[in-house]
């Protein structure tokens, strides 16, 4: 029982809550990670604890020679890849709690030039058991007219075959940075002159190309397109963002002659929300991040920074003040903790 994934899922959406939020920026050849608590009961443990600071070794002056880049997080777990002027270098699956590091070689393909730039790539890290047990961490990247994906096991210890899949586009795609996970399947968006949902089925490690042929004016002026697990479908659901902090939730739903179709499930109305008035600062607010797994949006507004559950269309003040750099990117850590229940200092060495 308690390795059904339908369990296993039910588990963590009780349990596994977000502690706190890794935020990056990039400073001077060098990638700066952050971590901020936003649970109250943590206040004891030194943020310290979480944040790092990876420089690359053998960097030019210039500082443009390689660099680090935060993938993401998942399950506990933390995906960085390592790129250089000349491709990726390496990978590395990182606890921040147990301070527990795995460093990863890049896949080898029969095309020495796949992670040479310019080159698109996205990384995924997963572990359906929780932090301390097998994980997988999927890539995925965009050569011409093709989408690929590759899936390394913590438990063979390798990269597994390269899956392709054509993509139909008049012009060129790129991978997009956030994923999200649905069932046993993993997804990201393609961007380009239409909009397309590539999925992998981390099982039988395939892949598809799920076609998006929302309205022309759909996605007019929209300040972010994210992938949710909103919907009622089987895959997930398109948030588009607009400026005055409404969403639109796009479905992919039968219609009454039981063809699938996308339509427009739902308008979020996150300053209505939140109460947003203020004739002094009416524009003062932005979304900084989404987390489209568990649904949790943060929205930085003149009045602190909200942390919003879309589906419960809950919130709570996480920070009083924005503490994240304007360029930067943040991604919500989720993890189990007990309070009083100690933490051990994790580092993430060069």
């Amino acid at each position: 029982m308690v390795t059904d994934p339908d369990f296993l899922r039910r588990f963590r959406g009780r349990h596994w809550k977000p502690i706190g939020v890794f935020s990056s920026s990039s400073q001077s050849g060098r990638q700066d990670i952050s971590f901020s608590f936003i649970s109250d009961q943590l206040g004891s443990i030194p943020p310290e604890r979480f944040s790092v600071s990876v420089r690359c070794e053998g960097a030019g002056s210039g500082g443009d020679d390689c660099a680090w880049e935060f993938q993401g997080c998942r399950h506990g777990l933390v995906l960085l890849i390592n790129r250089t002027r000349y491709g990726i270098r390496q990978m590395l699956v990182w606890n921040p709690v147990t301070g527990e590091q795995h460093l990863l070689g890049v896949p080898v393909f029969s095309d020495p030039s796949w992670n040479r730039p310019p080159f698109n790539m996205s990384g995924a890290v997963i572990c359906p058991f929780g932090d301390k047990g097998p994980f997988k961490v999927a890539v995925a990247w965009n050569v011409s007219r093709s989408a690929h994906v590759c899936i390394y096991s913590s438990e063979t210890g390798v990269w597994g075959d390269v899956v392709s899949a054509a993509v139909q586009s008049e012009s060129l795609f790129a991978v997009g940075s956030r994923n999200v996970i649905l069932g046993n399947s993993l997804y990201w968006i393609l961007f380009g002159s239409q909009l397309r949902i590539l999925e992998i089925d981390l099982g039988r490690e395939n892949i598809a190309v799920i076609e998006v042929p929302l309205p022309p004016n759909a996605c007019t002026d929209h300040c972010g397109l994210r992938l949710t697990t909103l919907g009622r479908g089987c895959v997930p659901s398109l948030l588009v963002m607009s400026t005055n902090l409404r969403a639109q939730l796009w479905e992919r739903m039968e219609d009454s002659d039981g063809i699938a179709r996308w339509m427009l499930g739902r308008t979020i109305e996150l300053d209505r929300l939140l109460s947003l008035r203020s004739q002094d600062f009416p524009e003062h607010r932005t979304v900084l991040g989404l987390d489209g797994d568990d649904n949790v949006v943060f929205v930085s507004t003149y009045r602190g920074v909200f942390m919003v559950h879309l589906k419960l269309m809950q919130f709570e003040k996480v920070f009083e003040n924005n503490p994240f750099s304007h360029d930067g990117t943040i991604h919500p850590f989720a993890n189990l903790y007990a309070p009083g229940s100690g933490l051990t200092k994790g580092s993430l060495g060069s």
